[in-house]
């Protein structure tokens, strides 16, 4: 093993041994001043802690001991693992994880520096700003003072000078507060810098650590790769080692398997080949035979055409005939039928017989027609089934031909009528043979299903010849003559005007009335909400005038209530035109009417006519107008009668019993009635036989209840009834033969507007004398092993008495029993005898015949046996038999531990096994437990389930074991065996339960508790512990929060420590915000929204251009039956239809919702959506509090041990309401970004709020700060609900830095919680002229251009400004000073120069002023335009940025008169022009001023040797914009040969200069051999210039030798 001396930790880096306690290695340098304390919170140590655990992770096989003292440097060992590879040691992670642990504290020390220096920071501006008050205060006192003392007012001078000595102690108290809180902030300032950089340091190092940590286990995962390769590698080798033997065996067993396949193909093969020859066979055949048939049953169908044509006249004849016979026949078996007084029993016999074997007779018949029907049906669908099918396989042997003309029309015609006459039975065949009744076909489709077609046939005539010619008759389409011709709404308006007006005029009058309409009504708005519906109502809501006489006068009042929103005024209209000859209104209107008011209208009625009459009354209000229904309806009968079914019960034969029904009239009218039987259908016989029906098969063969009819009606069978009046009708039954009868009876009435009242009568005739009132009795739901007991009564019709016995079956006698078994029963009397029923758990096996398990029903047949009787009387008794158990799951309830500041709860189900609603109690339950709900009582269902809550709660530290008892309403005990374990833990909450107040979204609540350990004795009682555990010790204890995920809620501190007797106090927030998914969600719902609504309109575009299009096609006659083509057509666009909307309805495609960005307009408009609609939510968490005890012998690091049966919980209830106050246009932030501006710039920015609530809200502002960039420029107000307010916020940064400011706009019902940001940045320009732009030689009088450009370097938008100094207020001021070659020691501040004799300046700027884009450059042009010569033309340009010079620059320029121009040379006269004027001499004769250049030359000596000196000039020739100016000058040294003997040199001599460029002549001297150093050789030369003049220069030479 190699080791490598590694440098030990930083001795203030607070490296302790473990165990020890927290404490900084920077202690003494971190300390506070007054009673601040250096150790740290014990929630600070408890996160400090869990993030050592997190951290520690130890492998066990590769610990190695650290020799030596841990405060010492330790060695640094490198391990190698099996895999060559090296990794920390133990000493090393231990050492990581001790800097880890410092880091942490460290992080929690700066944080709590941080914040105090904030805190003091505050409270310094604080004092400064209350000094500057005081000040002021002091100010205004003393100006106060001077002015009492001038008006000698003695009182009110003494009580100024009072409160000025009390201003300047306050401003001395203030003051020296103002020092200490300086000198604290210094401090603190202090050592929060020592923190930030011990914390930088031990960053660093865990960078290291962590960069080495990935290396290694990058090295780990590529040689676990090598490893994966290599073993591969050696499988695939081992695979190929397989004996030789094995591989010929399997060649063997593959070459069999081929061959077998092939023979197996080869018989496939052959099979296959003679399945597919019988089966084409087979289909040969089957189609021939298919032909064959069909050609069959066309001729078949084409005679019974025939047959049917040629015997219908017949078939009337017979079947009229046979219809005649039956009604002959029926009327003679009613006539012959049994009268009410004879009681013939045999004729009773015989005809009942007859009428079995008819009724067998006809359903047999019945039957045959049915199945006739089916065959001839099926044959028919299955005929058309393989038409169609060949048509589908062969098309080319079926061409398609007008289905209108061809034969199998006639054939469906046909077979339509065949159907029609095999549907309908023989008896129930209408004949008609009036030609009047024969009617059309209908129009169908021969597309519609077979069925339709076939039940559409019945209601047609068997006809064809009428058929055709009702056709033919009809036109082929609808003329024009059959329509009603509709005004339009052109024709309308000239109509009215008359058939001179113009277009214009009727333009006009349309305006006018759609305006005059328009202003008629008016929407009603009150408080915000538009009123909708009916503007009064009226009382009563219909006039109706009932039971009105021709010639009477009647009158009813009506009020009319305002039910609008505010003052509205009516206006009578109209009345209905029915009811204007006899109805009068009188009403006056009222004027403006408030909202509840009324007023009142009389309505007269006159009636002329005996007539209903119906309409309404129409008024008129400035938002709408309304109608009150109006009624007048004539005397009419009202006829009803008590019961329409009267029920005689069960009598024995010769008895005669009476029932009386009630008729009553509640009309006005009186009228005539009749009650007799009822007869359902009346045979019709005239002079013609125009119509015969024959009854219905329940009325035709329903023979029987006619001869058993024993009802007949009373005495009053005919008689009037009076108008508000009632009869009483006597219903008389005899019966004659035992059996249940039913007869019905009708009372019919002379008024033609009464309908008929049929009467039902039921009765039963008995001829056994005993009998029971209820035959079947029923016990209901009984439960096992309960006695239920009931009575049944015995009724007796003899005139004897009679022995009866009862009797049980033997199956039943163990669970029910009949007492007396014997008794007695007096003549006409009655006699009870007692039912004992007891059911057992052995009732499903004793009784199976009669109890049915599944459904639980016991049917069971008892018997009473009459004394000389054969025939007993049968009576059942049914019951349900149910159970009384309860099921309760789990029966065994383990609350497992539970601490003594909680309860425990868990859920129990209770099931009702029975079919009987139970009650059930919990009772006798100890102190500690709770039942709920309802405190453990209530009702059960029938099997139902109810959920139960037992609510352990452990008074105190020790085992529980108990039952609970649960009884229901027949005291039956059921038991739940419980135990639980209670615990007292180290540690207690002040509160178990917290409620949140209401909070908005957005909006932040906060509440405080604390975590008390209260262990402070050794012997505490009760004693801290787990059940019957040991005790906990006095000692500090650690408790940690767990929050779960999505609660929005925060607790700070998570984590702690408490010592004994102490408190922590805890903070809980809870601030809810709206999930990022939910918003993006909502976002996607606007979107398909949206784009649904965009497809719906551009179909309802191309739905009204097609309709435009189409609207020719609107006028074509209706399709007919025979128009098949047309249907076809019609028919083939629908599926066009279809398959352009399924494809509209894929043309937006929904995007994923987690592809919505945060910052999109998108995903803002959703968030805004969503605050507005927001419902309040209610959520509930529950917390758990980890407690764990430390001890000072605990000397491992990493987790603590703890129990985590000591855990508490914390619930918390968190309401969320809606945010009353929104930011229009905000962001999930509600960030107001200033975005980037310039330094000392001001920005305006305005938001809009709004109140969503609906109530008003007072709005408030937090305090901002007063030294910060961001103020608040408007004040709040009160906000309506609904109302919107600009605030206005500007932003003025000092400095260039990112600027962070949060802002609450403070409600009652909660806040809105803004954030100011903004960027200051200081703007960059940079200028392509460093200091100086020289324009150079321009001729006087004429000007040039040259430019420069300013690049913006910032991403702002650069505002400048262009300001000449010559132009300057200050010019004329700064200029009065000595020039500068005067007083060379003084450095002159103005740099304007010669100017223009006239006004105009010689220098100009554009642009002045404007701005520049970011990134962005602006190009400038400066302008020179002399109106003088001069060399000297200077002038100062200054470039402000936000009015701030940012760049000056010296404009230079000469002007000459002349094109030839020479500069150069040292100067010989000042830079300063002449105040005077020189003047011009343009006269020839004049001499000219000998202009001079002076040039020094310089030779240079160095070991003895003597170097050249070079100097040069140049000659120039402006360029002048005039036209025929000369384009070149030429200059000419005179005699330079005389001056080589001095040493000088000229280059060139002559030479010609064009127009804009100068020409350097360069001058050189070299030393004369034999040259003095020490004398300065001095010459003269003249240099003539030619050009638009001639001009001489003398050129003054000056050379010496300097030494170096």
């Amino acid at each position: 093993m190699e080791t490598a001396a590694s440098p030990g930790p930083e001795p203030d880096s607070g490296v302790e041994p473990a165990g020890e306690p927290l404490q900084l290695g920077m202690e003494e340098e971190y300390e506070s001043e007054g009673e601040e304390e250096t150790k740290l919170d014990p929630e600070q140590e408890a996160e400090i802690s869990l993030a050592e655990h997190e951290y520690e992770e130890f492998d066990t096989e590769s610990d190695v001991e650290v020799p030596g003292d841990e405060k010492s440097d330790f060695i640094r060992e490198e391990i190698v693992d099996s895999t060559g590879l090296k990794r920390l040691s133990y000493s090393e992670r231990v050492q990581v994880q001790k800097r880890q642990r410092n880091l942490k504290e460290l992080e929690i020390h700066f944080q709590q520096k941080d914040r105090k220096v904030q805190k003091i920071r505050e409270e310094f501006k604080e004092c400064c700003r209350r000094i500057e008050t005081l000040e002021k205060e002091k100010e205004k006192v003393e100006e106060d003072i001077q002015e009492q003392q001038t008006a000698n007012n003695n009182a009110a001078l003494f009580r100024l000078r009072a409160q000025h000595r009390r201003l300047c102690e306050e401003l001395r108290v203030e003051e020296d507060l103002q020092s200490k809180i300086d000198l604290t902030l210094q401090a603190n300032e202090c050592e929060l810098f020592k923190v930030e950089l011990e914390y930088a340091k031990l960053t660093r190092l865990r960078e290291e650590h962590k960069q080495d940590e990935e290396g290694y286990e990058a090295q780990r995962l590529l040689e676990a790769k090598r490893r994966l390769e290599a073993e591969e590698a050696a499988i695939l080798q081992a695979r190929t080692r397989k004996p030789m033997k094995d591989v010929e065996k399997q060649k063997l067993e593959h070459r069999k398997a081929v061959e077998d396949a092939k023979k197996y193909n080869q018989k496939s093969i052959q099979y296959l080949k003679e399945s597919l020859a019988r089966t084409r066979q087979e289909e040969a055949d089957k189609e021939l035979k298919m032909r064959e048939d069909l050609e069959k049953r066309m001729q078949v169908i084409l005679a019974l055409k025939n047959n049917i044509a040629m015997s219908r006249g017949s078939l009337r004849v017979i079947q009229a005939n046979k219809s005649a016979q039956a009604a002959a026949e029926k009327q003679k078996k009613l006539s012959a039928s049994v009268h009410p007084e004879s009681g013939s029993f045999l004729q009773h016999k015989f005809q009942q017989k007859r009428l079995k074997e008819f009724e067998k007779k006809k359903q047999a018949f019945t039957e045959e027609q049915k199945t006739l029907k089916a065959e001839i049906m099926a044959k028919l669908l299955r005929e058309e089934s393989n038409m169609e099918k060949k048509k589908r396989v062969y098309p080319v042997l079926f061409p398609e031909t007008p289905k209108s003309h061809d034969d199998s029309s006639e054939v469906w015609n046909l077979r339509k009528k065949l159907l029609h006459y095999i549907d309908t039975p023989e008896d129930e065949k209408d004949i008609n043979t009036s030609d009047q009744e024969w009617r059309s076909p209908s129009q169908t489709s021969n597309d519609e299903p077979v069925a339709e077609q076939i039940q559409d046939t019945s209601t047609q005539d068997v006809s064809d010849h009428e058929e055709e010619e009702e056709s033919l008759n009809l036109p082929e389409f609808s003329g024009l003559w059959n329509k009603e011709h509709k005004l339009s709404k052109d024709e309308t308006i000239i109509k009215h005007l008359g058939a001179g007006t113009s277009k214009m005029e009727q333009e006009i009058l349309v305006r006018q009335l759609e305006k005059q309409r328009s202003g008629i009504v008016q929407k009603q708005v009150a408080a915000g909400r538009e009123f909708k519906g009916c503007p009064f109502y009226s009382k009563p809501d219909i006039i109706h005038f009932q039971n009105f006489d021709v010639g009477q006068i009647y009158t009813k009042k009506a009020k009319l209530i305002n039910a609008s929103y505010g003052l509205t005024s009516c206006q009578l209209i109209a009345i209905s035109d029915c009811l204007k000859d006899f109805v009068e209104v009188e009403f006056k209107p009222p004027g403006q009417i408030s909202a509840g008011m009324s007023c009142e209208m009389a309505v007269t009625f006159k009636p002329l006519v005996n007539e209903d009459f119906e309409g309404e009354i129409i008024f008129r209000t400035h938002i709408g107008s309304f109608a009150i229904p109006l009624k007048c309806t004539t005397k009419k009968c009202d006829l009803v009668v008590d019961q329409q079914v009267v029920d005689f019960g069960c009598h024995t034969i010769g008895e005669i019993i009476t029932r009386n029904i009630t008729l009553t009239n509640r009309g006005a009218r009186s009228t005539y009635f009749q009650f007799v039987k009822f007869h359902p259908k009346q045979s019709i016989v005239g002079e013609e036989l125009n119509e015969f029906i024959i009854p219905a098969e329940k009325d035709l063969f329903d023979l029987e209840q006619i001869i058993q009819t024993d009802v007949k009606v009373g005495e009053i069978m005919e008689d009037e009834i009076g108008p508000f009046s009632s009869t009483k009708l006597p219903i008389i039954f005899v019966p004659i033969i035992p059996g249940k009868l039913r007869t019905d009876l009708e009372i019919m009435f002379a008024d033609p507007g009464s309908e008929n009242i049929r009467i039902e009568t039921r009765a039963e005739a008995v001829d056994v004398p005993v009998w029971l009132s209820n035959p079947n009795k029923d016990l209901k739901i009984c439960m096992y092993d309960r006695l239920y007991q009931d009575s049944i009564c015995a009724h007796s019709r003899a005139s004897t008495a009679l022995q009866l016995k009862f009797e049980v079956c033997e199956e039943l006698r163990n669970h029910l029993e009949l007492l007396p078994k014997t008794g007695y029963i007096q003549a006409h009397s009655h006699f009870s005898f007692q039912l004992k029923f007891v059911p057992r758990k052995s009732l499903p096996e004793d009784a199976k015949q009669y109890f049915n398990a599944n459904t639980r029903v016991l049917e069971a047949p008892m018997s009473i046996l009459v004394a000389n009787q054969t025939k007993t009387i049968p009576f059942t008794v049914h019951a349900i038999v149910t159970s009384s158990d309860f099921d309760i799951s789990p029966q065994m309830i383990d609350f497992g531990y539970c601490t003594i500041y909680e309860a425990v709860w868990t859920t129990i189900k209770l099931t009702n096994k029975s079919i009987l609603s139970q009650e059930y109690g919990f009772v006798d339950t100890p102190e500690y437990i709770d039942v709920q709900p309802n405190d453990g009582f209530g009702v059960l269902l029938p099997l139902e389930t109810v959920n139960i809550d037992i609510i352990f709660k452990a008074k105190q530290a020790e085992e529980y074991a108990f039952k609970l008892i649960c009884k229901s309403e027949i005291n039956r005990k059921f038991k739940i065996s419980c135990k639980a374990v209670g615990v007292f833990p180290p540690l207690k909450l002040s509160h178990s339960v917290i409620h949140f107040a209401a909070t908005a979204l957005n909006d932040t609540s906060t509440v405080t508790i604390y975590v008390e350990n209260s262990n402070t004795s050794q012997n505490p009682h009760p004693a801290q512990r787990i059940g019957k555990g040991a005790i906990v010790p006095v000692g500090p204890a650690s408790f940690e929060f767990v929050v779960p995920e999505y609660s929005y809620l925060t607790i700070a501190p998570a984590g702690g420590t408490v010592m004994p007797g102490e408190k922590c106090i805890v903070h809980l927030t809870f601030k809810p915000t709206l999930p990022d998914l939910l918003v993006q969600e909502e976002a996607v719902r606007i979107l398909w929204r949206a784009a649904e609504t965009e497809r719906i309109w551009e179909k309802r575009d191309s739905d009204s251009t097609s309709k435009s299009l189409d609207f020719s096609n609107k006028k074509k006659p209706q399709l007919k039956h025979k128009d098949v083509n047309q249907l076809n057509l019609s028919s083939s666009k629908l599926p066009v239809k279809e398959t352009s909307s399924k494809s509209d309805s894929s043309l937006f495609e929904l995007p994923n919702p987690t592809d919505v960005p945060l910052d999109s307009d998108d995903y803002n408009t959703a968030l805004a959506a969503l605050l507005r609609n927001f419902k309040e939510e209610f959520h509930s968490f529950v917390i758990p509090c980890f407690i764990t005890h430390r001890t000072t012998d605990h000397k491992e690091s990493g987790y603590l041990p703890y129990s985590i049966n000591n855990t508490l919980y914390l619930e918390v209830n968190c309401p969320t309401a809606a945010q009353p106050i929104i930011l229009i246009s905000g962001n999930k932030q509600n960030v107001v970004d200033f975005g980037a501006i310039a330094v000392e710039q001001r920005v305006l920015k305005k938001i809009e709020i709004q109140n969503i609530s609906p109530s008003t809200l007072d709005l408030k502002s937090s305090v901002m700060d007063p030294g910060g960039p961001f103020e608040l420029l408007n004040s709040l107000r009160s906000l309506q609900p609904g109302a919107t307010h600009n605030l206005i916020f500007s932003f003025s940064p000092a400095k260039s830095k990112l600027f962070y400011e949060p802002l609450e706009i403070r409600s009652v019902k909660g806040n809105l919680s803004l954030i100011l940001t903004g960027c200051g940045i200081d703007p960059l320009v940079i200028c392509s002229v460093e200091s100086v732009l020289d324009v150079g030689y321009v001729l006087a009088n004429q000007s040039r251009t040259v430019t420069f450009q300013l690049q913006n370097a910032t991403i702002l938008n650069v505002m400048f400004s262009v300001k000449l100094d010559s132009l300057s207020y200050s010019k004329h001021r700064e200029q009065q000073v000595l020039p500068a070659f005067v007083t060379p020691h003084k450095i002159s501040g103005s740099l304007v120069g010669t100017q223009n004799y006239r006004d105009q300046s010689v220098f100009s700027v554009s642009p002045i002023e404007g701005s520049i884009g970011p990134m962005q450059s602006q190009e400038f042009e400066v302008t020179f335009s002399p109106d003088h010569e001069s060399l000297y033309y200077s002038d100062c340009m200054q470039v402000e940025l936000f009015d701030k010079v940012a760049h000056t620059i010296q404009l230079k320029g000469a002007a000459r008169e002349h094109l030839m121009f020479v500069e150069g040379g040292d100067p010989i006269t000042v830079p300063v022009e002449s105040l005077s004027i020189l003047p011009s001499y343009d006269v020839a004769d004049v001499p000219r001023i000998l202009k001079s250049v002076l040039l020094i030359l310089k030779s240079t000596k160095s070991d003895d040797k003597l170097t050249t000196a070079l100097e040069e000039f140049h000659v120039g020739c402006i360029q002048s914009t005039l036209a025929n100016a000369k384009k070149s000058v030429e200059f000419t040294i005179d005699s330079p040969q005389a001056l080589q003997m001095k040493g000088f040199t000229f280059d060139p001599v002559k030479a010609m200069v064009e127009a804009g460029t100068t020409k350097a002549v360069t001058v050189s001297w070299t030393p004369p051999s034999g040259h003095d150093p020490f004398q300065i050789i001095s010459a003269t030369v003249k240099m003539s210039i030619k050009g638009d003049i001639t001009e001489n220069y003398q050129i003054i030479l000056t050379a010496m030798v300097v030494s170096t």
